[in-house]
């Protein structure tokens, strides 16, 4: 097994993570949104899913896809920036609620990761191109284990 796996499910099973999603409350064109539960806190994280992945229904893959949104808006500059790079609508009240509630979560988020930055543990760039662990998450083998 690759050791970006081992940590990822270490952080699974640690953090009393569950992940379920949701149908009914998509609040951007292209964001699906899912319900993330990490120790005593529950919150609906809306997510570009590009390769469907989220329909496998791989809890490791999910948290992946978690981590990786949670990631990205903390690394956003703005609001603004968030929208454009996700190609929603900027002018959707919704969507800045959600951006500004997430914004409180990761505060809290951050403060279980050293230097309070949120670790994905497999690289963005094997997410992209499908290589290494990332293509094992994707697998059928990994979903048989």
């Amino acid at each position: 097994m690759y050791p970006e796996i081992q940590l990822l499910k270490d952080f699974y099973t640690m953090h009393s993570v569950e992940i379920v999603y949701l149908n009914d409350h998509q609040i951007g064109f292209g964001l699906k949104p899912v319900q993330f539960a990490f120790r005593e806190h529950k919150v609906i994280i809306q997510i570009k899913d590009e390769y469907d992945d989220l329909l496998d229904q791989n809890p490791l893959l999910n948290l992946l896809l978690v981590l990786g949104e949670l990631s990205f808006i903390d690394e956003s500059t703005d609001f603004l920036n968030w929208c454009t790079e996700n190609e929603v609508n900027a002018s959707s009240e919704k969507l800045r609620m959600y951006y500004h509630e997430i914004l409180d979560f990761i505060a809290t988020f951050k403060t279980y990761f050293p230097e309070d930055k949120i670790d994905c543990f497999i690289s963005d760039l094997d997410f992209q191109i499908n290589a290494g662990a990332a293509q094992y998450l994707r697998s059928k083998k990994a979903r048989e284990s």
